[in-house]
């Protein structure tokens, strides 16, 4: 999972500093109005220039100035200066854009109560200056200088108020969010780790334990050689359910691998199937450009259907080369493992082999398809049809059954019913 979404006050303190742009324009502004009038005094025009440059250092330094700004000390001296200085150069200049820029601002960073009341006192003494004419370019008695600008002048602080509470809430439905995805997230990985111990960990252990009784008859009966094959299979098994057991610990440990592209998870996978074997193995990727994806559990049922298919390679095939191709069918990912074993003739339909059932049931729980076409001296290809995109799984029943094609399909033999045959 990601962190956690950021505190809304960063989102409030970067509002803030847009509207110190309104803020630092309108005293160069009404400025410059102001010298198309009249000839300012020069005292007035150096507290432009220091409005200026004290709106511009808090829009530069916000992150370490913002704590200061938050003390109502603040709020009383800005909308004072803000005050005497409108007063003094008058209502037609655009210092009133200054005013309505401050209450955002004030109800951005202080506590509603104190911004309600600056803003009231504000229009107040805003009604004050209209009455009297005040300052060199006085306003004008239209309908936008006497109702229009008192309404915005009054309505600021309360609005800056209401987009400070609706970013802070905004923010604390992200983070609930994020706290649910990730129980979500926690809740699927345990199902996940259930469902790996269940699908091959669980049948295999109970292969064994066939196994062991076996064993045990051929050991009374005084079948040295039955009972020396059973010991044999036995260990074949438990050294696969080990491998296994490393792939779904190595899937919990190593969260690096997620952002590993597919190829990349794919050789790692077929260097630790394939160590100290001589077996070739090759990948190609023929998916177009851009390589459509696949999906987290997608990702993780190719990563095991191929670390199964390469031990049952290695156990039975007798192969020399395996190649993995990846390829593109529609919206659907496709990996094909093709060996040039010498291929498998079992049943279908026999009873008790969850080779092939089992890595049917992976692929349609990921609403794909698995397929193996294999005849006797022709080797195998197993064939894995997966989603790029979440769609509906198949139900179970339809799961379990493998497609036929062209040649018979081989399950592998079990350990847990065929002395003879290798681990699922």
């Amino acid at each position: 999972m990601t962190d956690p979404p950021k505190a809304g006050l960063d989102a409030v303190g970067r509002l803030a500093q847009y509207v110190l742009i309104p803020r630092i324009a309108a005293p160069g502004l009404s400025l410059v109005a102001l010298r198309a009038h009249h000839d300012p005094a020069g005292l007035l025009v150096v507290v432009l220039l220091m409005m200026i440059v004290l709106n511009y250092l808090a829009l530069r330094y916000w992150s370490s100035l913002a704590p200061s700004l938050r003390h109502p000390v603040f709020l009383v001296l800005d909308q004072g200066l803000a005050l005497l200085v409108t007063a003094a150069l008058g209502l037609g200049t655009p210092m009133v854009l200054y005013l309505i820029a401050g209450g955002v601002l004030a109800g951005l960073i202080h506590r509603a109560r104190p911004v309600l009341a600056a803003s009231l006192a504000t229009t107040l003494v805003y009604g004050v200056l209209l009455v009297f004419e005040a300052g060199y370019v006085p306003g004008g008695d239209d309908f936008h200088t006497t109702i229009t600008l008192p309404a915005l002048v009054l309505g600021a602080g309360p609005a800056g108020v209401a987009m400070r509470r609706i970013l802070v809430q905004q923010d604390r439905t992200a983070t609930q969010l994020w706290q649910l995805r990730r129980t979500a997230a926690v809740r699927e990985e345990r199902l996940r780790v259930a469902r790996e111990l269940h699908d091959s960990l669980t049948k295999n252990l109970h292969g064994i334990w066939l196994l062991s009784r076996t064993l045990e008859g051929s050991l009374e009966r005084g079948d040295l050689a039955s009972a020396r094959e059973a010991a044999g299979v036995i260990g074949e098994t438990a050294e696969g359910l080990a491998g296994q057991s490393r792939a779904v610990i190595q899937d919990l440990r190593d969260v690096k691998r997620e952002n590993h592209s597919l190829v990349e998870a794919l050789q790692e996978r077929v260097s630790v199937a394939t160590a100290g074997h001589r077996l070739r193995v090759t990948i190609h990727d023929e998916r177009p450009t851009p390589r459509p994806g696949l999906t987290a559990a997608g990702r993780r049922t190719m990563l095991a259907v191929t670390s199964e298919a390469l031990h049952n390679v290695i156990k039975h095939a007798d192969a020399l080369r395996v190649t993995l191709t990846l390829a593109a069918a529609g919206d659907q990912v496709v990996l094909m493992i093709t060996d040039d074993g010498r291929g498998f003739v079992v049943s279908a339909d026999r009873p008790g082999h969850y080779g092939l059932v089992g890595m049917s049931e992976r692929a349609a729980r990921s609403a794909g398809q698995l397929t193996v076409t294999s005849s006797p001296g022709s080797g195998t290809t197993v064939r894995l049809e997966l989603p790029a995109r979440p769609r509906p799984a198949p139900e179970p029943s339809q799961a379990a059954k493998p497609v036929h094609r062209n040649r018979p399909h081989l399950f592998r033999r079990d350990h847990a019913l065929s002395p003879r045959g290798g681990s699922v």
